[in-house]
């Protein structure tokens, strides 16, 4: 079996499997050949790696053995460990290409310095996003490389896609991923980066490009009937602090028999604290 990057299977734990594939990201980077492409397939990757970073702060990977679930099997648990490895597969052999190319041949690096402002801006929150989620330091010691051809981009992507396609059946956690989703969106909060993000996720994230999309939109409520206590749409932490998307709601036929919060909310007192 290959030993991505010198780390042996059976050698890592899931947690240190996993922050290894988030670190791998920062280490790519893109030959000259992608031109304005650049900015999308960056921020393409950056939805990648975002997405996995939701999966396991909601399934809590870094400090749950089981990956949230009590009654998780051996067997699953260990095909969710083979599967972050294959990601770090991915990412050494794309680098193993990158070695190949001669000398001869244009091996310039983009930069953020070819980026329009509201890319760079954009990437370094989703970056900031990621790094938070992480909570470890770097546990690889490598040096970055670039991917010189669109066709070894898109087989990087549509591989790690795949891959996070697997674990998030195993292990899934949607309720948690739906709220962290949505924190990510507010997070953005500009227009603008919501309009690049939601054209970025397509076929990387659905999740992101959902929010996205329902941010700059606004919701949906339809009759609606509610008795008792009920919370839905925003809400967010009560630590939350930024700027919310200033999209407009739609509410028609909603019946309220008690309590109810229907979208928004993003700091402050909770509403279940009332």
């Amino acid at each position: 079996m290959a030993e991505p990057f010198g780390i042996v299977a059976g050698t890592v734990g899931i947690a240190a499997a996993f922050t290894a594939c988030v670190d791998c990201f920062e280490y790519v980077q893109f030959g000259r050949h992608f031109g304005r492409d650049y900015q999308t397939d960056l921020l393409a990757l950056n939805c990648s790696r975002i997405r996995l970073t939701r999966w396991g702060q909601a399934v809590d990977v870094l400090n749950d053995p089981k990956i949230g679930r009590p009654d998780a099997t051996s067997e699953q648990i260990q095909t969710v460990k083979d599967t972050l490895y294959q990601i770090l597969v991915l990412f050494d052999d794309s680098a193993k290409i990158s070695q190949q190319y001669t000398t001869g041949e244009d091996l310039s690096i983009l930069s953020s310095d070819s980026m329009d402002s509201t890319f760079v801006a954009l990437n370094n929150k989703m970056r900031e996003l990621a790094i938070k989620r992480q909570k470890r330091s770097n546990i690889l010691k490598i040096t970055q490389w670039a991917l010189y051809r669109k066709s070894e981009f898109k087989n990087l992507i549509e591989g790690i896609s795949s891959l996070i396609d697997n674990i998030e059946k195993i292990f899934p956690a949607p309720q948690a991923q739906v709220t962290l989703v949505r924190q990510e969106a507010t997070e953005l909060h500009d227009r603008g980066a919501l309009e690049l993000v939601q054209s970025a996720a397509e076929g990387v994230d659905s999740l992101l490009q959902n929010a996205a999309k329902e941010a700059l939109s606004g919701h949906r409520y339809l009759n609606v009937l509610v008795k008792g206590n009920a919370q839905t749409g925003d809400a967010v932490s009560s630590d939350w602090h930024g700027k919310a998307v200033g999209a407009s709601h739609v509410y028609d036929g909603v019946v309220v028999d008690g309590k109810c919060l229907i979208g928004n909310k993003y700091g402050g007192k909770d509403f279940w604290d009332d």
